[in-house]
């Protein structure tokens, strides 16, 4: 047991190392719903037959500079998030659905500063949004990454990326697409992707106006993660 959790341990710290040198080039991503027998079926064959990354049990705070209970299509994608006890600032830009290339920057931030990165953010402006707290199975398999989502009280989504250059965007979305084929999945279409982000943001006590609530009630519902 302790073998598997250093070995674990050792792939978290070589997948985040290699992830903070991909700041500011492009993620391509495929996004879908899966259900629990296809969310069991995916994660019994990654395990044999992809290079198991880790598990990311992480709690985001999801900044949309709209006014509360509409869906922003800003460019702008800022979170802040706390992985494994770990703690980023994270900012992709780009158009979204449920397939899209964005450019990613990652800035780490010490975890005892996350309160105050949340009350400097809200200086800023940025004080709405959506909770996020998830649980996730991460594998390579044919050189992508291969993520498996579970959102506790919810349901399941997968994620399909690759980090590159922008001159490779093309490639990459052949070979996420490829990697879709063989593992049976399909990324969502922009409605449907859409729905699947009100179905997250609408469930009761998942949005936050930090101008009307201090983060410390919030953060009481998700000690677990910090």
């Amino acid at each position: 047991m302790k073998r598997t959790l250093k070995r674990q341990e050792t792939l978290q710290k070589v997948y985040w190392k290699e992830k903070c040198n991909f700041m500011g080039k492009v993620e391509v991503e495929h996004r879908g719903r899966l259900t629990a027998e296809k969310f069991k079926e995916l994660k019994d064959f990654l395990d044999k037959q992809g290079k198991f990354l880790g598990v990311n049990e992480r709690f985001s705070i999801i900044y949309n500079c709209s006014k509360e209970g509409e869906l922003n299509r800003s460019p702008i994608d800022l979170k802040l998030r706390i992985t494994n006890k770990k703690t980023d600032l994270v900012l992709k830009h780009g158009d979204w659905s449920g397939g899209d290339a964005r450019k990613e920057f990652i800035f780490p931030v010490e975890t005892e500063k996350f309160e105050e990165m949340v009350e400097f953010l809200r200086i800023l402006g940025f004080f709405h949004g959506v909770l996020q707290a998830t649980k996730t199975h991460l594998y390579e398999h044919r050189g992508v990454e291969v993520a498996l989502v579970d959102v506790p009280g919810w349901g399941y989504y997968f994620e399909v990326e690759a980090v590159v250059d922008e001159d490779n965007i093309e490639k990459a979305n052949k070979e996420i697409e490829e990697e879709c084929q063989i593992l049976g999945i399909e990324k969502l279409n922009d409605s449907d992707f859409c729905d699947l982000l009100k179905s997250l943001n609408d469930r009761p006590g998942y949005r936050f106006n930090f101008e009307k609530e201090n983060f410390s009630k919030v953060k009481s519902r998700f000690t677990d993660y910090f």
